[in-house]
């Protein structure tokens, strides 16, 4: 039987649990899934997609987002010991891949590392704001008389 183009041999394309849940477990620790779908006996990226897209793995979909999720917490650990393995001659270097970290986890995990950004408004010197109050008159037909 000849091989159809495009199809790389001992790939696995059906779902699998078992490879699902290595999938899953493998991007907690920081893993990205290009690197795990490289890997002999893993299914490719398209593959993995397409099981996430399936209707029938909603327990997979829900694994995955968690354990993307929880990938913030390992880039938090690469972060401290990038810093901490810095030296003068790799200082820049390291810089950048630890504000690429920094960015993913913000993205990934926004409300535990995302940036919040908050406005307080203030009056003249910094006194409380002094918002003017309005009355409003009642309403006057013009055939009535002014009462004033």
């Amino acid at each position: 039987m000849a091989k159809r183009p495009g199809k790389v041999a001992g790939r696995p394309s059906s779902y699998s649990a078992a490879i699902a849940d290595e999938i899953c477990d493998r991007i907690m620790d920081g893993e990205s899934l290009r690197q795990i779908c490289r890997d002999p006996g893993m299914p490719g990226q398209r593959t993995v997609f397409e099981w996430l897209e399936a209707p029938t793995n909603e327990d997979f979909r829900s694994k995955y987002a968690r354990a993307r999720a929880r990938a913030a917490e390992a880039f938090e650990d690469e972060i401290i010991d990038a810093a901490r393995g810095a030296t003068p001659e790799d200082a820049a270097a390291r810089k950048v891949h630890i504000t690429t970290m920094q960015w993913v986890m913000s993205k990934r995990a926004p409300k535990v590392y995302g940036e919040k950004v908050t406005q307080e408004l203030t009056g003249v010197d910094g006194a409380p704001l002094q918002m003017p109050t309005l009355v409003i008159a009642p309403f006057q037909s013009r055939d009535e008389p002014d009462e004033n």
